[in-house]
């Protein structure tokens, strides 16, 4: 039976009715079922078929859309990288159980976060949010065109959770600890995506406001706090920007013009800046063209809907040396 969040209504106190999307959870109830079937398994052979029987054969819609962009995007062996997760965490995957398996109790804050964008945007319509224990590679990701994935391996973590296990290469997963209200926040950046339009443009520009619109939005919707985080930016942004402001702003101006320097300013360890800094410098741009318009309400409707780029960009003048 899959858990969406309509089921927790009598108990929230919140009618049917009030909520704006379904959150679906039972993707992290299935796993922990299969990973406690496991402990009966006595060969490889029953461990792949208890993998494949109780957890990847039962995925939700959202989890099949996560398994397929893995798999095309980065040659990903889905049941070879849970087998792997299995053998390698199983004391971190045993002490996140009790915070995981609380997820449904969890969601129902989130519905006041959708409550305030059908505020701004009562035209908006969202799809459901799928929650999962994926394969540490993501915190949540809106997968074209529409779909938003939420790993709680990676995002949901508590003083209970046993990291023992991790080799340095994931240590930012406990280093990144988050709580209920981070993963909300993180809800509500991806959920924005499938409100804006899709584009074929995928220019350093259109990146840059692209992911700059939703943490604009984001802290606007939720509030300061969620600024720096999963769902926003780094504090190593902020201070290398408060140090070479007028040097980087120079050098992004330039870049915009060169497609080839994406990489430098987006999910690529091989830069002299922060890492992502391109989700600053939209978030930047956002924040200006939103301050300078006059209309408070339709700017954030263009930020929204986000058509536009260039008008974005020009229209706020950030770019402008100060």
């Amino acid at each position: 039976m899959i858990f969406l969040i309509f089921l927790l209504s009598c108990e929230s106190r919140i009618s049917k009715q009030e909520y704006y999307t379904d959150f679906v959870t039972i993707d992290v109830h299935n796993f922990y079922n299969m990973f406690h079937k496991l402990e009966k398994a006595n060969s490889l052979v029953d461990t792949l078929q208890l993998l494949n029987d109780e957890f990847i054969e039962k995925a939700s819609r959202g989890l099949k859309a996560y398994f397929d962009y893995e798999t095309t995007n980065n040659s990903r062996n889905i049941e070879q990288e849970y087998l792997n997760i299995l053998r390698l965490f199983p004391k971190y995957i045993e002490s996140q159980e009790p915070l995981l398996t609380q997820i449904d109790e969890l969601v129902p804050h989130y519905n006041n976060y959708f409550k305030k964008i059908k505020n701004i945007y009562p035209e908006a319509t969202f799809p459901p949010v799928y929650f999962a224990f994926g394969i540490f590679n993501t915190n949540g990701q809106m997968i074209p065109p529409s779909t938003v994935f939420i790993g709680l391996e990676t995002s949901l973590t508590n003083k209970k959770t046993n990291f023992i296990e991790f080799p340095e290469s994931y240590l930012w997963i406990r280093d990144d600890s988050s709580n209920y209200k981070d993963v909300g926040y993180i809800v509500v950046h991806e959920s924005l995506h499938t409100l804006q339009s899709n584009s074929d443009d995928y220019s350093l520009l259109s990146q840059a406001i692209t992911e700059g619109a939703a943490v604009f939005l984001t802290k606007y919707i939720c509030g300061e706090e969620s600024l720096i985080g999963n769902a926003g930016i780094t504090q190593k942004m902020l201070d290398y920007a408060n140090s070479n402001k007028n040097e980087i702003w120079r050098d992004f101006q330039m870049d915009i013009q060169q497609s080839q320097n994406f990489d430098k300013w987006f999910w690529s360890s091989n830069s002299d800046y922060p890492y992502s800094m391109g989700y600053y410098m939209g978030y930047k741009i956002c924040q200006s063209y939103y301050s300078k318009h006059i209309n408070k309400e339709q700017a954030l409707l263009k930020l929204i809907k986000l058509k536009n780029f260039e008008e974005i960009y020009e229209q706020s003048e950030y770019y402008e040396p100060r």
